[in-house]
């Protein structure tokens, strides 16, 4: 595609004209151009076009980019049409394009490959916990959750647990990466993004959109209409039989409170509670204590979690197995306190980065990378001491950069934030 074509303007998407040929948040579909927030907002407007790009070309063109082009999917789902990223293709979007999405190279999602497929239609997860459950109630142990040591080998998952499917929701909907199209995150942009993902996906065949509950925002002039939607949802994991059916609930922790027969666990923005056994959280816990830590209350700091539900025989939606994870204000992902104050900087500072995720894998990642640059920049955060193990990777790490030509950009916590500014 030539840089000197001329682009239509859609007046429809459009309040001005777009700032050339080239640019993040346009897209071509056909022969025209329009803005990604007005095809996402507003997509009914674009049925014929969306046709017409499908059956013409067969793919939509982001914009992003002057050096190659970058294609995407066009979905059709109940006659609505929507765009996906290719797949395996989101790192090709430019850094600061609202499509870009972290290169499977710096991603834990490689290790679970055999279990989480990604194609033309969607994705397909193979969950290791079953959705629909004869004469019993138990969950298997969740997969390790904290960061692994480095092993040196990568293990290949054929099933996966609930902290790969937070991951992977929050990997696609780009809430690991931050930008200057990310902003102030709140919980209604998260939920919005992670529905529109959520859209293309199954999980052990089953449409993951109808057993996932994500909290909506609260609304006060709304909340008895949510509360309604909660216990409609609910009541399809009435047991029938010996059947009991298990849905998914992502939101974000309020309190965790004790009961005389277990622990009441509150979200963020909805009135109605899950409830689970002392020995369950006392799992989840040990599991991910960086997410449990007493800095984790400080305000800031968030607690998201997965949480895998089935009702109890007098109707309570119980907790069976869960996958938390840290995060700052604005919903990026971090593996520490300390990590979160690198984050907070690097957003005070203007950078482009984004969070490698881990999934149940076994690999290291760096803790950020930069993508404002060419080429990137590793961030590392060297936030333990007195641990033989920690320094033997630290310096195992350091040494790889140095060998490998990369450059690093590394905060030991005894000391001051270094300058993050861009230069």
């Amino acid at each position: 595609m030539s840089a000197s074509r001329p682009v239509e303007r859609d007046t429809m998407a459009v309040s001005r004209k777009p700032p050339g040929p080239f640019a993040a948040g346009w897209v071509r579909l056909a022969d025209r151009v329009v803005a990604i927030t007005a095809v996402r907002e507003h997509t009914e407007r674009y049925t014929s076009l969306f046709s017409r790009a499908r059956s013409e070309v067969g793919y939509a063109v982001c914009l992003c980019r002057s050096d190659h082009v970058v294609r995407m999917v066009i979905r059709c789902r109940a006659g609505k049409f929507h765009l996906a990223n290719w797949p395996a293709g989101g790192h090709q979007h430019a850094g600061g394009c609202p499509w870009f999405r972290s290169p499977a190279s710096e991603s834990g999602r490689s290790s679970v490959a055999e279990a989480i497929r990604s194609d033309d239609d969607g994705t397909s997860i193979r969950l290791a916990m079953p959705l629909i459950v004869r004469d019993a109630s138990a969950a298997p142990a969740e997969p390790p959750s904290e960061v692994p040591e480095d092993t040196g080998s990568v293990t290949v998952r054929r099933a996966v647990g609930l902290l790969s499917v937070l991951h992977l929701l929050w990997e696609s909907a780009q809430l690991n990466v931050c930008n200057v199209h990310a902003g102030n995150r709140s919980w209604r942009d998260c939920r919005a993004l992670l529905a529109e993902q959520v859209a293309d996906c199954r999980i052990n065949r089953l449409e993951l959109g109808t057993l996932l509950w994500i909290v909506p925002a609260f609304e006060r002039e709304h909340a008895e209409q949510i509360n309604i939607a909660w216990k409609r949802f609910l009541s399809r994991l009435l047991r029938v039989g010996r059947v009991q059916r298990r849905c998914l609930v992502l939101g974000e922790i309020r309190t965790i409170e004790p009961t005389v027969y277990g622990v009441r666990v509150r979200l963020a923005h909805q009135r109605a509670a899950l409830f689970a056994s002392k020995g369950l959280m006392d799992r989840v816990h040990r599991s991910y204590p960086s997410v449990f830590s007493e800095h984790a209350g400080k305000t800031g700091r968030r607690q998201v979690v997965l949480c895998l539900v089935e009702l109890s025989r007098h109707g309570h939606p119980i907790i069976v197995a869960l996958a938390a994870m840290l995060t700052t204000a604005s919903y990026l992902p971090v593996d520490s306190e300390y990590e979160a104050q690198m984050a907070d900087g690097l957003t005070a500072a203007g950078r482009a980065f984004y969070k490698p995720l881990h999934y149940d894998g076994g690999e290291v990642f760096p803790d950020f990378i930069l993508s404002d640059v060419d080429p990137v920049v590793h961030v590392e955060v060297w936030g333990v001491r007195g641990r033989q193990g920690y320094e033997d990777r630290k310096r195992a790490k350091k040494s790889f950069y140095l060998k490998a030509g990369r450059s690093l950009l590394e905060w030991d916590v005894d000391q001051p934030l270094p300058e993050l500014a861009r230069r």
